[in-house]
């Protein structure tokens, strides 16, 4: 049982907002947690009462000591406690008996060492509950409240470094303290702030949903970051994400444990494609969540979100002193699939005074523009880059600060250009170490300083996409199983599909697909070939076979009777080899020619549940790895914008001459398997189609294989 939502709220002001704090365990050495944590309080001028708790001192830091929580008389908020393992449950009566609001345990040894911990836990815990005391910790590295001057953790930046707190109205909630820590000392340097920031250590009572929750309502937080390693109820904090989308409050995510889980022995190509973090990110993606895989990056992202409107436009103006950096930084926004605005005629005709015709384009280079037509002109700077931010095809600009003169006084008018006109202006540090200046000068207003040109990409991208995904589409809701769906699911045996059976499936969903029929032996093959019409196709159907094409048990193109004989023979044989195949024929059908080849599959995640999966299909789709997964049921426009982002879209847009596919009948295909996903659910952990034969406006399911489970334990998948 949980504290109920008004007293976690209650006990999280507490810790986060005291006006008294006790510490259990204070000590005039800062090298020990109790004496680095008071001391650290202390040095940034917390407003509230301070009561050091000691039984063998007088005095601690020069306060005055208590022997005990109960002795000192007055009401306490918050009671840090950093003793001995052994000593927190008896400590925790004690502030039960004293009535303290909140404890926060950073003393380590508790369920993270092993079963003897989890139970020592367990009791300091209960003691907590029992006394209604909101707990953060155990093991813990302690909290910051930026604006009340509350420090209470243990960072080295802020022990040895900083003389001021690094304020702003950035709230991080960490299940990692060290994490904290590098944010807060990263913080100093590219000029971010804080609202507060949070570790959370086991989180045997509060948790990072808690804290979450808590910042969305926050009136002194702007943009949340997270870094998580997993959440006790994924869909509490995407419920919890909506909130701060509609608050007006981006939320970024890095996420520890990327790596794919493993897989089932018998398993789809969309089960072998999608671990357990592309179901996560996909989930946070759908509610306009930023996931990085960097929390330091996070960071900067979530400052640019507080210094800079979103892009109104997808355009990117990169400035320079040099021609060569500019050339390098062209390079470099296309590597982060960002686009470089176009100039128009008249912004091109504004650049005239300043400009040779030659360089009237984008990149801007100050070198050409102080040596060309405006040189010596008292305007020339300003001047010069202004018409390019005007331009409304430009909705970002980068100036990419090479070594050159008066690198600070650049900085302000840049950053004074983005401002006028309602534009992120990101300047990168492209100068190596001589850029002091102007990285003070920067955060004398209030902007991000970016350490390298690779660093402001990664958070314009993070900008961009916002911009582009605005939230969840509209999704209808899901429709229950047609009466001849209902009829075909409940007599599927349990297990692996054959081809027919998964197309037959497909069929009743409405999808195309390729005509066939199974033959026995080679007569029949040549009898159904005949019939069909060359050429065809012989697939191998057997039981304990999976990638077929592996085993040679798909011949193609095949024109006349011998060669369907021969290929018959070829994949018998190749069946007789493989240890647990029993052969059953082969399927024959037409040979479909086609100019792209997708794969699309389901997916059912126990903790993310249905999932759509989009992406390049044939033999190689597993080496490819360009797929999209989106949550099911998709929206057409989702569906749309998950093609159009593979790698392989030319393929279906023209590319060379070839036939542009019927981009509305591919997104209808996608949206129709996403229903079926979102209706079967568990029942159908994994199915795909693979390859679906894409030539102009036709789209036919080729090969389709699913896996069944009628009484499913939802046991597929991994918690994240």
């Amino acid at each position: 049982m949980t504290l109920p939502t008004e007293q976690t709220r209650a006990g999280i002001r507490a810790i986060l907002h005291p006006r008294s704090i006790a510490f259990i365990g204070a000590s005039d050495d800062i090298v020990k947690w109790g004496g680095v944590l008071l001391h650290v309080l202390r040095k940034f001028n917390y407003p509230g009462a301070v009561y050091p708790v000691n039984p063998k001192a007088d005095t601690i830091q020069g306060l005055r000591a208590y022997r005990s929580v109960g002795e000192i008389g007055q009401p306490i908020d918050l009671a840090v406690i950093s003793i001995g393992v052994d000593g927190v449950e008896q400590a925790m009566r004690e502030c039960a008996a004293a009535g303290v609001r909140a404890a926060m345990v950073v003393t380590s040894q508790f369920a993270e060492s092993g079963a003897e911990g989890a139970a020592k836990q367990a009791r300091v815990l209960a003691v907590a509950r029992q006394a209604g005391i909101a707990m953060i910790g155990p093991n813990c590295m302690g909290v910051l409240n930026a604006n009340e001057n509350v420090a209470l953790l243990n960072s080295t930046a802020l022990v040895e470094y900083f003389s001021e707190i690094p304020r702003g109205r950035i709230g991080v909630v960490s299940q990692s303290g060290a994490v904290v820590g590098a944010m807060i000392a990263r913080a100093g340097f590219v000029g971010a702030g804080f609202s507060s920031c949070v570790s959370l250590g086991n989180q045997a009572d509060l948790e990072i949903c808690d804290f979450f929750d808590y910042l969305v309502d926050d009136p002194a937080t702007d943009v949340i970051c997270l870094y998580m390693e997993s959440a006790r109820s994924v869909e509490r904090m995407l419920a919890i994400a909506r909130r701060a989308r509609a608050a007006g409050k981006p939320v970024l995510i890095t996420k520890a444990g990327r790596t794919p889980h493993g897989q089932k022995a018998v398993a789809s190509h969309t089960a072998s494609m999608a671990g357990t973090y592309d179901t996560f990110l996909a989930r946070c993606r759908n509610e306009g969540i930023v996931v990085q895989t960097d929390a330091l990056q996070m960071l900067l992202t979530a400052q640019a979100l507080q210094a800079f409107p979103l892009p109104p436009a997808p355009g990117v103006a990169l400035f320079s002193g040099s021609g060569g950096q500019g050339a390098l930084g062209s390079d470099a926004l296309s590597d982060h699939g960002l686009v470089p605005g176009e100039l128009s005629a008249a912004t091109r005709a504004a650049l005239a005074p300043f400009f040779t015709a030659s360089n009237q384009q984008l990149p801007y280079d100050l070198g050409a523009a102080a040596s060309g037509p405006g040189k010596g002109r008292p305007d020339l700077l300003t001047g010069s880059m202004e018409p390019i931010f005007a331009d409304p095809s430009v909705g970002a600009c980068v100036y990419l600060m090479t070594p050159q003169g008066g690198m600070d006084d650049i900085a302000r008018r840049f950053t004074e250009l983005g401002r006028k006109y309602g534009k992120p202006a990101l300047l990168a540090n492209c100068a190596s170490g001589i850029t002091e200046h102007m990285r003070q000068a920067l955060l004398g207003l209030g902007a991000p300083f970016f350490p390298s040109q690779h660093e402001a990409f990664l958070t314009l991208r993070d900008l961009e996409w916002l911009r582009s995904h605005d939230g969840p589409d509209p999704v209808d809701a899901t429709p229950a199983l047609s009466a001849q769906l209902q009829a075909f699911t409940q007599a599927l045996p349990e297990g692996m599909q054959d081809e027919d059976t998964s197309k037959g499936l497909l069929a009743l969903a409405g999808i195309d697909v390729a005509a066939g029929e199974l033959a026995v032996d080679a007569d029949a093959a040549v009898s159904v070939a005949g019939a069909l019409g060359y050429p065809v196709v012989l697939k191998i159907v057997a039981d304990g076979v999976t990638h077929k094409s592996d085993m040679g048990g798909v011949q193609l193109d095949l024109r006349d009777a011998d060669a369907v004989r021969a290929a018959f023979g070829r994949i018998r044989r190749a069946a007789e080899g493989l240890p647990g195949a029993i052969f059953r024929g082969c399927l024959v059908q037409p040979m479909v020619q086609a100019e792209a080849e997708l794969m699309i599959g389901t997916l059912y995640d126990a903790e993310f549940g249905p999932f759509l999966l989009i992406g390049a299909g044939g033999t190689l789709v597993e080496l490819m790895k360009d797929t999209q997964l989106l949550p099911a049921p998709a929206s057409p426009r989702a569906i749309e914008r998950a093609i159009r982002g593979l790698r392989c879209f030319p393929l279906l847009d023209g590319y060379r001459g070839r036939a542009p596919a019927d981009l509305d009948k591919l997104v209808r295909i996608g949206h129709r398997i996403s229903l079926l996903a979102a209706q079967l659910g568990a029942r159908m952990p994994e199915m795909d189609i693979n390859p679906l034969a894409v030539r102009g406006d036709r789209a036919v399911a080729l090969d389709a294989r699913l896996r069944w489970c009628a009484q499913p334990d939802l046991a597929v998948g991994s918690p994240a």
